[in-house]
């Protein structure tokens, strides 16, 4: 549902131009702040999840996305648009990468990485299913009433979801899977404002900050994810631009979604086996080289083809990150951590989404942005292949 409501932006993207007027500029501006808002409150939704637990943060902002969405459907002016779906939706969305790769990662030693991987392949089920779905309401009802129904979708599919996520095993008498030995429940409550007594060792975020891979993760995931949703957001645009009919073009972010579950559960599997760095680098590479195949891409099949390779990059780098974190500065302050690096992916998604529509408008073609994008990509690879190198903060 979170990756749903993120990613079907871009069907929503051209009614609303239709229907406003408004420049791809400033409509792309909208999901930028989105973007900055789901980042930056991620840094404070993580050091919560860490303090407090998982269900009451992720039902707090699944509480708050789904009222932004009903709020989004009742705007009738630009600067609302940005109130509604920029800021409340995007703190309502802040919680999720966050608060479920976190968990996760707490709860499993042993085949971490398909364990990542399985729960981000549920981005990709929502992107493959909620965008043809929100063109077909769309389509039956006006955008207006698909923004309503979604906001209800989103209050009935996050709200119970959250109520059964647990911090890790030191809540219960239970063991992660892979350690020997159950984790014992703390002498106090979590509930009391106590740290749950767990076997998590690592530095803690304040320390980490002062540690150059952190950073070097926060690069490449801006330089990701300045791509990724610059053609999340603008592929329909484009595709329709060069006359694909629109309900067509809305399939093309459901092979994304279909990819993205391949590389989710692959290149989570793969890290497993041939660490998170290394599977990490081959998704940039393989996002630089369906950049430059976007640049040439004019027919049907080839978006198929562009979308599904482009969706399996995608995929492959989200459940690298918190393993990475993992592996850099133990699982102490793992949720805030990842935090900060969705803070740089969202930040760089905020400026290239932005940078699409902007060189849009000033050349009426998307080439010159998707140029940007393969040499943006080229940066990520090499900024990658430089964290390879780079040793881990704490013993491993």
């Amino acid at each position: 549902m979170h990756a749903g409501i993120m990613y079907s932006y871009g069907v929503f993207f051209k009614y609303l131009v239709a229907d406003f007027g408004w420049s791809r500029a400033a409509t792309s501006g909208v999901y930028s702040l989105f973007m900055v808002s789901h980042g930056g409150f991620g840094i404070v939704m993580g050091w919560l999840v860490d303090r407090l637990g998982p269900a009451k943060v992720m039902s707090s902002c699944a509480f708050i996305a789904g009222l932004g969405l009903v709020l989004t459907s009742r705007v009738s002016a630009l600067w609302q648009f940005y109130v509604t779906y920029g800021l409340i939706v995007g703190i309502g969305e802040s919680a999720g990468f966050t608060t479920v790769t976190a968990t996760t990662a707490r709860w499993f030693t042993k085949h971490r990485g398909l364990a990542l991987g399985i729960v981000a392949s549920g981005t990709g089920l929502g992107t493959l299913i909620l965008a043809p779905v929100a063109e077909r309401l769309i389509t039956a009802y006006g955008w207006s009433t698909a923004y309503f129904i979604l906001g209800v979708m989103t209050w009935a599919v996050m709200l119970p979801a959250a109520l059964f996520l647990r911090r890790g095993p030191g809540e219960r008498p239970r063991q992660a899977y892979g350690m020997n030995e159950p984790v014992p429940p703390p002498a106090n409550s979590d509930e009391k404002g106590t740290r749950p007594a767990t076997l998590e060792t690592g530095l803690t975020m304040q320390a980490a900050t002062r540690h150059k891979p952190l950073w070097m993760l926060f690069f490449a995931y801006f330089l990701f994810n300045f791509c990724l949703q610059m053609v999340m957001v603008h592929l329909v645009n484009y595709a329709t631009d060069i006359g694909i009919v629109s309900l067509i073009a809305a399939t093309f972010i459901s092979i994304i979604g279909v990819g993205s579950i391949l590389g989710r559960l692959t290149m989570g599997t793969a890290s497993d086996r041939i660490g998170s760095n290394n599977a990490l680098l081959i998704c940039c590479v393989i996002l630089m080289t369906t950049l430059v195949f976007l640049i040439f891409t004019k027919e049907v099949w080839m978006f198929y083809l562009f979308a599904i390779v482009f969706g399996f990059a995608y995929g492959g780098e989200v459940p690298q990150m918190p393993a990475l974190v993992g592996r850099f500065f133990g699982l102490r302050a793992v949720a805030a951590l990842v935090g900060v690096v969705v803070f740089g992916a969202t930040t760089g998604g905020a400026i290239g989404a932005w940078v699409a529509g902007q060189v849009f408008d000033v050349t009426h073609s998307y080439q010159g942005a998707f140029i940007i994008a393969a040499i943006v990509s080229l940066l990520a690879v090499i900024i990658t292949l430089m964290l390879k190198k780079t040793k881990a903060v704490i013993p491993e």
